[in-house]
């Protein structure tokens, strides 16, 4: 079963204008810049998507990316490192 990741809820978070997101926690006071892909990512960690749907979005919007689910899954996992993430329960 895939877990279903959500964001750390002091995570703040701002897109800008070319598609690029700014994460910062606050507490651990960690800033991520994130490409379009990885904001994209970010996105669907609402605790209701799991990896694998959240895999499927990515690839329906970004058609050209070759390694979607290896970059998707990368992303998630630094995410989790940078303690920006959680898996919902």
């Amino acid at each position: 079963m895939s877990a279903h990741p959500v964001k750390d809820r002091h995570v703040r978070d701002e897109l800008l204008a070319d598609g690029r997101m700014v994460l910062f926690h606050p507490t651990t006071r960690h800033v991520v810049t994130l490409n379009p892909v990885a904001a994209l990512v970010w996105e669907c960690c609402d605790g209701h998507h799991t990896e694998d749907a959240i895999v499927a979005e990515v690839s329906s919007v970004f058609t050209n990316t070759a390694r979607v689910d290896v970059d998707v899954r990368a992303v998630l996992k630094d995410l989790r490192e940078k303690g920006l993430l959680a898996d919902a329960r």
